[in-house]
């Protein structure tokens, strides 16, 4: 059976030239801290806050990227694509109490020690995942942070256990960063949270 719209006759690129619209992907971004969830569904909003604060508290050179991207779905590939480093922040399931932040690799999630929440809105993060790795586009290191929600009602907004997590999370990308040797420093004034 023939598809034209599925381009295999492409030749595939793995350079750092995104097959998905024919642009650099960020030249040298090499790292992608990102947060998932909906703002609107109270604490599934932990991932928006969190990186939020991190770029309120902290400051990182042009290889890393800093991104809340609600609930992107497939529309994730660009923002992971080739990256030697990606930081995923989200609300989880696992087997801690609700209120407690947990860092976890990619291995995890494939033992079962965790769950990034999968939202009606946010399906695509293991696809895309899957796909780049068969392209062997997908990024060589992934972390994820989470914490577990209390609630994810619409419209509650982030309980406080949350509101305090968002630091702890941030002092934990800041310290992942710095472990790898990218540089990520304090910022002397922070700029005020642009919470929603």
């Amino acid at each position: 059976m023939f598809l034209p719209h599925t381009g295999r006759n492409r030749k595939r690129d793995c350079t750092g030239k995104s097959p998905m619209k024919g642009t650099d992907t960020g030249g040298n971004c090499s790292t992608s801290v990102i947060g998932l969830g909906s703002v609107f569904l109270g604490d599934d909003g932990f991932g928006p806050l969190a990186v939020e604060t991190f770029r309120c508290q902290f400051a990182c050179g042009p290889e890393v990227e800093v991104l809340d991207l609600g609930t992107p779905g497939l529309d994730l590939a660009p923002y992971l694509y080739n990256r030697k480093l990606v930081v995923i922040v989200d609300a989880v399931h696992s087997n801690l109490p609700a209120g407690t932040v947990s860092i976890s690799c990619e291995d995890d999630f494939t033992s079962n020690h965790a769950w990034i929440r999968i939202t009606g809105h946010d399906p695509g993060l293991w696809d895309t995942l899957t796909h780049l790795s068969l392209a062997d586009c997908g990024p060589s290191e992934l972390i994820v942070i989470g914490a577990d929600p209390e609630s994810c009602a619409f419209g509650d907004g982030p309980s406080e256990a949350m509101l305090s997590l968002a630091s702890e999370a941030a002092e934990s990308i800041a310290h992942l960063l710095t472990q790898r040797g990218i540089p990520c420093v304090h910022r002397d004034v922070a700029p005020r949270r642009n919470l929603w």
